[in-house]
């Protein structure tokens, strides 16, 4: 009932009005200086930390898998067709969360005396944000659901995928397709962050790459049926128009609540979990890594989740079965016999990549509650056995618990940042002043501050 309440009421809600915020506060810059906002992601970069393009393919191995996937499938299953228009709406305005959040991330990590390691997160930043016992308190908390939803959306969701697809193409089975993915990820873990950077930022490109020709095979064969699907978009999303009475306001709302919540899980824009990923990053200015933000959820969203919704709505396959293999019979019913160990092979590599970043993640999060390494083998433990059992049990009650879960971490981000707006905003004008010193105070900075003083 709670988590229904959260992700299915209050959570779109609160990431719409919180999103068009951010896009009035911060959107005016880019729409004056477009080519300074794209060039600035190339710009110089700062000494140390990663560099701003592998921060991105860590961040985007988190976005993209199970959501692009099996999250599309199943928002276009219980919502309609018309959930797709929502994640479109939620990704435009997701945007400018993206970059509010690691704008901020950026302005306020730390870097480690003992190893120089960058870390940073919304766990620092609502730390900041609140302020004394309550601003600690809510921190914490944040990091806890962190940590859980490592194991949960992070590890048992995508091994549940990988899993699925894997035993319904090559007929592996589940508990040795867990297994191997625990071994890997738990040696790769150990072996530390610099490991997991050099095989996202291979594995993310080729599986992105093998996704895409795969997609646009089906929709150049089936682009005849292109203008039916994007009408059954457009009239799912306004359902009213076409029904009578609650039935269609129910439907029409069924298609906003897994529109807006399933795009989330994908593209995690305002969650406070990809701004640990990028706050590593050695970009010269916190708005500079934001740009990159605001790419990422492109090619979540508009780009993979958009292919994946067009492949099934333009395939004719009907939903008899759920997630993974939902989409999967709908590329073998285009491509035929060629298609589903493809496509097979691309869920698994998105899943293995984000069992690791959500893994990081956890780790990060774990390593700002404490530092006893005992904590840490608990966790490599965890990862392990979750990854075991998410690849053997059904998903349904972990999806439900991932859904609470982010909502609850969605909203404090939501809030930290709606408490840090000048400061977030300070640094956009910073940057489009030309005065951006990365993380030192600026004189535009300064006057921003000032002059905004007692404003939102």
């Amino acid at each position: 009932m709670i988590g229904n309440l959260l992700s299915g009421v209050a959570l779109p809600l609160f990431l719409l009005l919180s999103g068009g915020y951010f896009t009035y506060k911060v959107g005016k810059y880019f729409l004056r200086h477009p080519k300074k906002a794209f060039l600035g992601m190339l710009g110089a970069r700062r000494s140390g930390g990663t560099s701003p393009v592998r921060a991105l393919t860590v961040a985007l191995a988190g976005t993209l898998g199970v959501g692009n996937i099996a999250g599309v499938a199943t928002a276009i299953m219980l919502g309609g067709a018309g959930a797709v228009f929502w994640m479109w709406v939620a990704a435009a305005l997701a945007m400018s969360l993206k970059y509010a959040e690691i704008v901020l991330a950026q302005a306020t990590r730390r870097t480690a005396p003992s190893d120089a390691t960058v870390h940073g997160g919304a766990m620092y930043y609502i730390k900041e944000a609140f302020g004394g016992l309550g601003g600690k308190a809510l921190a914490a908390a944040f990091a806890v659901l962190c940590v859980l939803c490592a194991l949960t959306l992070g590890t048992m969701i995508q091994a549940n995928a990988a899993a699925e697809a894997l035993l319904g193409v090559f007929h592996l089975p589940p508990l040795g397709v867990g297994a191997v993915m625990a071994l890997l990820a738990t040696f790769l873990l150990i072996c530390g962050s610099k490991w997991i950077e050099e095989v996202c930022a291979k594995l993310v490109p080729l599986a992105c790459i093998l996704f895409c020709v795969l997609s646009l095979a089906v929709l150049f064969l089936r682009r005849g049926a292109l203008p039916l699907a994007f009408e059954a978009i457009i009239k799912g999303a306004f359902t009213w128009q076409s029904g009578i009475g609650g039935a269609a306001g129910v439907a029409a709302g069924r298609a906003i609540r897994y529109g807006v919540s399933r795009g989330l899980v994908s593209n995690e824009a305002g969650c406070g979990t990809a701004p640990i990923a990028h706050a590593a990053a050695n970009a010269k200015s916190p708005a500079q890594q934001g740009f990159w933000g605001i790419f990422e959820v492109f090619v979540d969203t508009i780009l993979l989740c958009t292919l994946t919704a067009l492949v099934i709505l333009v395939s004719g396959t009907e939903p008899s079965a759920g997630g993974v293999f939902f989409a999967i019979s709908a590329f073998g019913a285009v491509l035929g016999g060629i298609a589903p160990p493809l496509v097979a092979i691309s869920v698994a590599f998105f899943a293995f990549a984000t069992v690791l970043c959500w893994s990081h993640y956890g780790m990060e999060a774990l390593g700002y509650l404490t530092r006893a390494s005992a904590a840490r083998y608990v966790f490599l433990v965890s990862v392990a056995l979750a990854t075991v059992w998410g690849a053997v049990a059904a998903p349904a009650l972990v999806w439900e618990l991932t859904d609470t879960v982010l909502a609850i971490m969605t909203l404090l981000n939501l809030a930290a940042l709606l408490f840090s707006s000048r400061r977030i905003q300070a640094e956009t004008v910073a940057f489009f002043e030309g005065n951006a010193v990365g993380d030192g105070a600026s004189t535009s900075r300064k006057k921003c501050f000032q002059t905004k003083s007692g404003a939102s």
